[in-house]
């Protein structure tokens, strides 16, 4: 086994201190209104693959991994102007700074491209993410599939500490994934914009809650 590999499934587990933790990214609200429930669970967050993730976050993400310096600060702004909502947008950025609180204190160096944007408050987390996953030694293919991989498992990890779901379900519902994952985490075209609104999932992300247990 690699040592690009071990690193991937390292930074893929849903307990690596990304920022994301706290995040449920409106599942938590689709629960409580009855849009998804343990039995479509796997279906959300196969749609949220196919959409969110990889129309917006691949493509943020690849152009994180790909770019440095004052071409890399200029795509994390690009990525701000084109977040579809406001509160996606803040909480983008607070997740951002989770992870780039966490690269220090691992001591991992991130480009100072990526710094001055988080300076600036464009420090979105999925740019950020594809900044510190090369930090970290992995190619922008590894950097992929842990970013897809990342996102299935913090759903389902959300949808467990929910009451919905249960470790043995979860586990049979992302092995059942692992195919989506793989075909969807291809390396975008470089001049690729990130695009597209998931309105349900979006509307929900934004939806206030009282008695919450996730930021959003």
């Amino acid at each position: 086994m690699t040592l690009s590999a071990i690193r991937a499934m390292q930074l893929a587990d849903s307990s690596f201190p990304s920022g994301v933790f706290a995040f449920s990214w409106g599942l938590e609200s689709a629960l409580a209104d009855g849009q998804v429930c343990k039995a479509t669970l796997p279906d959300w967050i196969a749609a949220e693959l196919r959409t969110r993730w990889h129309r917006f976050d691949r493509v943020a993400l690849a152009g994180g991994h790909r770019l440095t310096g004052a071409a890399l600060t200029d795509w994390f702004d690009t990525v701000d102007t084109l977040m579809p909502a406001e509160g996606l947008r803040r909480d983008s950025v607070q997740a951002g700074d989770a992870l780039f609180a966490s690269a220090r204190a691992l001591h991992i160096d991130l480009d100072p491209g990526a710094l001055a944007a988080q300076s600036q408050g464009t420090g979105h987390f999925a740019v950020a993410h594809g900044v510190f996953l090369r930090a970290c030694g992995l190619d922008l293919a590894n950097a992929l599939a842990t970013s897809a991989l990342s996102m299935a498992r913090g759903a389902f990890s959300a949808a467990v500490r929910l009451g919905v779901s249960g470790a043995i379900t979860t586990q049979r519902d992302l092995l059942a994934l692992a195919p989506l994952i793989a075909d969807l985490a291809t390396e975008p075209e470089p001049n690729a914009l990130p695009s597209g609104a998931m309105p349900l999932s979006d509307v929900a992300l934004m939806r206030p809650r009282s008695g919450r247990l996730f930021i959003n």
